[in-house]
C-alpha cells in the first residue's frame, strides 16, 4: 500500500536553490529582436520557462482571492456577483494539494443557503500555484479554458515564450527596474516588451520584467492585442455564421465578444533564491450585444514556508532534506498508510487555530476544487465570518495592487506601439443583425439601417452607418474615423442624421422604439443635424464617464410622419403627440459631460453625478447676426441602505437636478421634463424651458427576485426669473424592479395641473 508523507513546518521560512543561468538560444526569426539585450533577455526567460523547477519540494501559503462581475448600464455598473475567498494551501510535489478553507463569501441575486454544504458551490478557488508551471496565468481560475495553443472550439492564447512564438511576436528591451531589500541588497529586472506582429485576439501585447541572471519573471502586464469576437475568432462558429446558423439570433444579443483589458502579475524573491507568486490582477469585459459584463479578479499569495531540495534538485529517492532559516525549527514528517488518514491528521492538527475545528471533506464532495483535497471548518457558518477574508474587490487592501499602481501599469500598455492588421477586418451588418440597426419613432416610422466597420490597423477604426425611414423617406448617414488606445478614444465624424435633444435619453435606441411601436409612447424630441464633430471619450470597455465634444452643424426641424402603434391601432388620430418645433440654426460649439459613480457595494452607500456644460455660437440660416449661449446642468444621485444585509435590505434613493441657460438658445436646446426619466405621472416633455429643477425620492424593499418601491417626483421648468412655486408639478407611485433596477416597472399618478395622468412605464436602468 502506498505511503503518504505529510510535511508541516511550524515557522514561516523561505529557502530556495539558485536556478541555473540560461544559455544562449538561436534559431529565431531574423527580425524577432530590436536589440541584442532583448535577444539575451528573451533567451534566458524562455530557458527558465521551459525548465522544470524541481527546487521547490513543498510550500505553504495563505491565498486570498476576490472577484466581481457587474452589468454595465448607462447609469452605473451594477454588481451582480462578488466572491471573497481565503485558503491556506499545502502544496507538495507529486501529491495532490491540500486546501484549508479559511473563509469564503459570495453574494448574487437569488442566492439562498439550503444546505450546510451549499457554500462549496461558491468556492471560487481552483488550485494553488505549481512551481514550474506557467507564470503569466498563475492566478486565473479554470486555466484549462486558456490552453495556450490553437484550437477550433474555444478561446486560446499564443504564449510569448512558447514554441514558434518568434513568428507571432517581436521583442525589444526597455528600462531597468531596481528592487531594493531591507538588508541593503539590490536586484535588477529589465523590461522586455512583447509586440504582436499582427493584431489578433489570440495574441497579447504587454511588458515582462525579467531578472537577467536567471531569466525569472519578476513582473508582467499585458492585454489582448485585439478584442475577441466569438463568431470571427472561433473557426467552428465562423463556419456556422457563414452557413446562416445564427441569422435568427436577435441583434440584441450579437456580437459575442470578450476583451482582456489588463492582466498584471507580480512575483517576490524568497531568500534570494527563487521567485514565488505575490499578486495578480485581471480585468476584462464580456459582452453579448447590448449586454456588457465587466469582470475583475485579484489574487494574493502570503508565503508562510518553503522547503527546497539541496542544489535546487529533488532527491531521486524522495528523501530530500528540507532547508530552513537558522531560526526555524526542524521539519516534522509523519507517515500514513492511506491518504484519508493523512487528511484526517492534518484536520486534527489544524483544529484549535483561532478556536476553529476542521475536518477533511470526502473527495466526492470536492469536484469543484480541481485536484485538491479540502479541509473545512466543522461549523460551516464560520466560512462567512472568517477574519481572513479580504474586503470586496472595489476596496483597496494590503497585498493587492492599488488603483494607482494599476493605473501606472495601464499607462505602460498605452506606450506600446499598435500592432498591424494583416487582413483588415471588414464587417457589414444590417437590420436584424445588430441591436442598433432597427428603430421606430414618430418621425421616421420604421427605420432600417446598415453598418460597415473596417479596422485598417494602428489603432484606427472606420465606421459608416446609414438609416432609411419608411415613413419620412429620408436617408441618414454617418461616417466616423476613430483612433483608440488603452486610455482614450478620439473620433472625427461627419453626419446627416436624426438627433434627439437629450443625448442621454437613448430615444433612438431599442427601449424607446419598442414602446413607440407597441404603445404609441415616443419619449424623444427630435431635429435633423448635418455637420462634423470631434469627440474624446474613455477607451472601449470603460464607462463613458467623461465625454468632450466639439461640433459645427446645421440643425433643422422635423415633424411627425406616422401615427400608428400596434396596441392603439384603432384609437384614431392622435396616437403620437406632436414633435418639437425646432429652430433652423447653424451652430458651432463645445460641450463637456461628466458622469462619475462612487461605490459598487450592493449593500453600501453609492453616489453618482451627471454634470454637463455647453457653449455655442449660432445663427438662423441666411442671417448675419450671431447669438451665443451657455448652459450648465447637474444631477446628483444617492443610494443609502437603511436596514438589512446583502440583497435582502431596505434602500433609500434620492435624485436632485437643476440646470439653466444664459443667453438666447435655439428651441431644441431647452430643458425638457416629463416621463419615466424625470417626472412620472406626466407625459414626456410636459414642461420645458431655459431652466429646470427636479427631484425624486424612492424607498425600496429588496428581495431575492427583485424589489418593491414607493416613490415621489417633483419638477419645474421655465424662465428662472419667473419662477412660481405653484407651477411645480409632482406625482407619486409604486413600482418594481429586477436585478437592482436594471428592469423597472412603475405605476404613477400626477397630482397637479391639467396634464396629470395615470401612467404605466416599463423601462431600463433606474436608480433602484
Amino acid at each position: 500500500m502506498r505511503t503518504f508523507t505529510v510535511a508541516l513546518t511550524l515557522a514561516t521560512g523561505v529557502a530556495v536553490a539558485a536556478p541555473a543561468r540560461a544559455g544562449a538560444q538561436s534559431g529565431f526569426a531574423p527580425d524577432t529582436f530590436e536589440d541584442s539585450v532583448a535577444h539575451r533577455l528573451y533567451a534566458a526567460a524562455r530557458a527558465n520557462w521551459k525548465a522544470l523547477d524541481e527546487s521547490v519540494l513543498r510550500y505553504t501559503a495563505v491565498i486570498r482571492q476576490r472577484s466581481a462581475t457587474a452589468m454595465r448600464t448607462f447609469l452605473r455598473d451594477r454588481v451582480l456577483y462578488h466572491n471573497e475567498t481565503a485558503v491556506r494551501a499545502f502544496w507538495e510535489r507529486d501529491h495532490r494539494p491540500v486546501i484549508q478553507v479559511l473563509g469564503t463569501r459570495s453574494e448574487y441575486p437569488g442566492r439562498v443557503i439550503e444546505d450546510e454544504m451549499d457554500w462549496l458551490d461558491d468556492l471560487s478557488f481552483d488550485r494553488p500555484f505549481e512551481p514550474g508551471s506557467d507564470q503569466l496565468l498563475f492566478g486565473i481560475p479554470d486555466q484549462d479554458v486558456l490552453p495556450l495553443e490553437p484550437r477550433d472550439d474555444g478561446f486560446w492564447l499564443a504564449h510569448p515564450l512558447g514554441g514558434g512564438a518568434d513568428s507571432l511576436y517581436r521583442f525589444r528591451s526597455g528600462d531597468t527596474m531596481t528592487i531594493s531589500f531591507q538588508d541593503g541588497r539590490r536586484l535588477r529586472a529589465i523590461q522586455l516588451d512583447v509586440l504582436a506582429r499582427e493584431a489578433d485576439a489570440n495574441r497579447i501585447s504587454g511588458t515582462l520584467w525579467i531578472e537577467p541572471e536567471s531569466g525569472a519573471l519578476v513582473r508582467a502586464v499585458y492585454r489582448l492585442s485585439r478584442k475577441f469576437d466569438a463568431m470571427r475568432d472561433i473557426p467552428d462558429l465562423e463556419r456556422e455564421e457563414e452557413r446562416g446558423t445564427f441569422r435568427y439570433v436577435p441583434g440584441l444579443l450579437k456580437p459575442w465578444t470578450f476583451d482582456l483589458t489588463v492582466v498584471a502579475v507580480e512575483y517576490s524573491l524568497w531568500d534570494f533564491r527563487t521567485w514565488l507568486p505575490y499578486a495578480m490582477h485581471l480585468k476584462g469585459e464580456a459582452a453579448a450585444g447590448i449586454f456588457r459584463f465587466p469582470l475583475s479578479t485579484d489574487v494574493s499569495y502570503e508565503i508562510e514556508s518553503v522547503t527546497l531540495a539541496e542544489n535546487g534538485k529533488a532527491d531521486p529517492d524522495g528523501d530530500a532534506e528540507a532547508v530552513h532559516p537558522v531560526a526555524a525549527p526542524p521539519l516534522k514528517e509523519v507517515h500514513f498508510e492511506t491518504r484519508a488518514e493523512a487528511m484526517a491528521f492534518i484536520a486534527q492538527l489544524l483544529s484549535g487555530d483561532e478556536g476553529v475545528e476542521y475536518e477533511h471533506l470526502d473527495d466526492t464532495l470536492t469536484v469543484v476544487v480541481n485536484r485538491s483535497s479540502v479541509i473545512a471548518p466543522r461549523e460551516r457558518h464560520l466560512v462567512y465570518e472568517s477574519p481572513h477574508l479580504p474586503p470586496p474587490i472595489w476596496h483597496d487592501a494590503a497585498g493587492f495592487p492599488s488603483d494607482a499602481e494599476l493605473e501606472e501599469l495601464v499607462e505602460r500598455l498605452g506606450d506600446l506601439p499598435a500592432p498591424s492588421v494583416a487582413k483588415a477586418a471588414l464587417g457589414l451588418h444590417w437590420g436584424w443583425a445588430r441591436h442598433d440597426l432597427i428603430r421606430y419613432n414618430r418621425v421616421e416610422g420604421p427605420a432600417f439601417g446598415g453598418g460597415l466597420e473596417w479596422e485598417p490597423g494602428k489603432r484606427f477604426h472606420v465606421r459608416a452607418s446609414g438609416f432609411f425611414g419608411l415613413s419620412d423617406l429620408r436617408p441618414k448617414l454617418r461616417f466616423d474615423l476613430e483612433r483608440s488606445t488603452v486610455q482614450r478614444r478620439l473620433s472625427l465624424g461627419t453626419f446627416h442624421e436624426l438627433r434627439a435633444t437629450d443625448p442621454d435619453g437613448r430615444h433612438l435606441g431599442f427601449g424607446n422604439s419598442l414602446n413607440a411601436f407597441l404603445f404609441g409612447r415616443d419619449e424623444g424630441e427630435y431635429y435633423r443635424a448635418t455637420g462634423v464633430d470631434l469627440s474624446w471619450r474613455p477607451p472601449d470597455g470603460a464607462r463613458e464617464s467623461l465625454v468632450l465634444r466639439a461640433w459645427a452643424e446645421r440643425q433643422s426641424a422635423v415633424s411627425n410622419t406616422i401615427d400608428f402603434a400596434l396596441f392603439r391601432a384603432f384609437d384614431g388620430d392622435g396616437t403620437f403627440r406632436s414633435n418639437l418645433e425646432a429652430d433652423d440654426a447653424e451652430e458651432t460649439g463645445v460641450e463637456l459631460r461628466l458622469s462619475p459613480w462612487w461605490g459598487h457595494d450592493p449593500g453600501g452607500i453609492q453616489l453618482g453625478a451627471e454634470v454637463e456644460g455647453r457653449w455655442a455660437l449660432w445663427r438662423a440660416p441666411g442671417e448675419d447676426r450671431r447669438s451665443d449661449y451657455r448652459q450648465a446642468g447637474a444631477t446628483l444621485r444617492a443610494i443609502i441602505p437603511l436596514a438589512g444585509d446583502g440583497w435582502l435590505r431596505w434602500n433609500l434613493g434620492f435624485e436632485a437636478g437643476a440646470g439653466s441657460t444664459w443667453g438666447e438658445a435655439p428651441a431644441q436646446r431647452s430643458w425638457f421634463l416629463g416621463g419615466a426619466g424625470s417626472l412620472r405621472g406626466y407625459s414626456a416633455s410636459v414642461i420645458s424651458g431655459p431652466s429646470f429643477a427636479r427631484g425624486r425620492v424612492e424607498v425600496s424593499r429588496t428581495f431575492h427576485a427583485g424589489s418593491a418601491i414607493l416613490f415621489g417626483d417633483a419638477g419645474w421648468a421655465g424662465d428662472r426669473d419667473a419662477f412660481e412655486a405653484d407651477e411645480i408639478l409632482y406625482g407619486i407611485g409604486v413600482g418594481g424592479s429586477i436585478l437592482d433596477g436594471i428592469v423597472r416597472l412603475d405605476l404613477s399618478q400626477g397630482l397637479r395641473g391639467p396634464n396629470k395622468r395615470f401612467r404605466v412605464d416599463l423601462y431600463l436602468d433606474a436608480i433602484l
